[in-house]
């Protein structure tokens, strides 16, 4: 099953999508608010529900409004040997642990300015697990019960900004600069993780390629150890980590810059594409 949420008449809405449509729900109602319940049977209702042409919808963050959204940092082998000592002179036994705002995130075909007051805008392609099932001190056996689904999310960071004062945060939360979505899709639909390809292209030249097999720490891991610090609730996202690719330490530098259009792919998630304009 894949949802997706959307600006439509001048609110936000969202559906199930299936068939080349959109299935909408209800005015008022959310993604958010189903996702600790049934979505076989949500899905199920939204299949008598009016359908809008996917051609020509503009699409939301898939969670506009996630709680918590929890971003890991250096989980990839290659992306850690790429930055070796430009990010993190050091590398906790732990997964390392930043958070974004739900009002830096955007939606997949959504104009994304370049701050006029960063010279460093980088592309960083990365899976999102949405959490269902909320809760604290998750075993990480059950882990995987929490998940509601999973998306393409690209975390794109102002590295200038990233490195002021060794301080991750502020690099991360300029406004539209983490797309997420077009779609929400469930478990089942996606199947196992780890032989699937992750990538990021730039107009179209693969700047990123990996597996999610090569997460450091894996999906369970996440989970448990964030539920130990917080109380994870429906809603909240859990961005992976990227692979070895990133510009900022390419020689020259390949950096987003207004005309450019970036692109993530994961192997059954989906594919989310943003261009890239001036503030």
């Amino acid at each position: 099953m894949q949802f997706a949420t959307i600006h439509h008449e001048g609110a936000l809405r969202f559906g199930l999508v299936e068939g080349g449509a959109l299935h909408l729900a209800a005015p008022g109602e959310t993604l958010r608010q189903h996702l600790a319940g049934d979505l076989a049977a949500l899905a199920h209702r939204l299949r008598a529900a009016p359908a809008l042409p996917l051609d020509g919808i503009r699409y939301a963050p898939v969670i506009p409004d996630a709680p918590q959204v929890f971003c890991i940092g250096l989980n990839y082998r290659d992306h850690r040997a790429e930055t070796a000592g430009a990010i993190q002179k050091e590398y906790p036994k732990e997964p390392i642990v930043f958070a974004r705002w739900a009002t830096s995130l955007a939606g997949h075909g959504e104009d994304l300015p370049k701050p006029a007051n960063s010279d460093s805008v980088d592309f960083e392609a990365e899976l999102a697990v949405i959490i269902g099932k909320g809760g604290r001190h998750i075993a990480r056996a059950r882990a995987m019960d929490h998940v509601a689904g999973y998306a393409c999310f690209n975390d794109i960071s102002m590295r200038d900004w990233q490195m002021k004062a060794g301080q991750w945060t502020p690099g991360k939360n300029f406004p539209k600069s983490g797309p997420l979505g077009p779609v929400m899709v469930t478990p089942e639909a996606v199947g196992p993780l780890d032989d699937l390809t992750i990538r990021c292209l730039l107009d179209g030249v693969v700047m990123q390629e990996s597996t999610l097999g090569h997460l450091l720490f894996d999906i369970p891991t996440l989970i448990a150890y964030c539920s130990e610090f917080a109380e994870l609730q429906p809603g909240d996202v859990i961005a992976t980590g990227t692979p070895g690719g990133v510009g900022f330490v390419r020689k020259p530098p390949v950096l987003l810059e207004p005309g450019k259009r970036v692109v993530v792919e994961i192997e059954r998630v989906g594919r989310l594409e943003n261009a890239i304009v001036a503030e």
